[in-house]
């Protein structure tokens, strides 16, 4: 029997005859938390949802157009989870800078490897070249001020 333990989800494999029918104080051994288990205790699901469920699958065995991965069922997340995790679809904004300015660096560096194959198509390459040379110290010296 798998049961798992309700602060923090923790699942475990429990042999059932360890635990007698009127139900048992447990412990989790991940977390310590205890609490009072009764096997005979089931949560009832309403006959609307298991009709609900029903329909959808008889729905998706009669229609072969409907997707069956169209159909949405919620999952339970863990409280610790969300709370210490971030989101994936956030997107920080200094992120957004750091890798725009090692661009630009990356940039000026191939610039600089292949200036004189550039300078064929761009005769002033090393004017443009030391303006960007001039820029990228800029913004080292503007986060410079900035952390100060």
């Amino acid at each position: 029997m798998i049961i798992s333990c309700p602060s923090c989800n923790k699942k475990f494999e429990v042999n059932v005859s360890l635990i007698p029918k009127e139900g048992r104080l447990l412990q989790c051994g991940f977390c310590s938390h205890q609490w009072f288990y009764n096997p005979q205790s089931k949560i009832n699901i309403p006959e609307e949802v298991v009709e609900l469920k029903n329909e959808v699958f008889q729905k998706n065995e009669t229609n072969s157009s409907v997707d069956e991965e169209k159909i949405e069922i919620p999952k339970k997340k863990k409280i610790k989870e969300s709370r210490n995790k971030e989101s994936p679809n956030k997107i920080n904004f200094l992120n957004i800078i750091i890798v725009a300015i090692i661009s630009f660096a990356a940039l000026i560096l191939i610039i600089e490897t292949f200036k004189f194959q550039i300078s064929n198509f761009i005769p002033d390459i090393d004017f443009y070249l030391s303006s960007l040379y001039e820029s990228l110290k800029d913004i080292y010296l503007f986060f410079k001020d900035l952390l100060k």
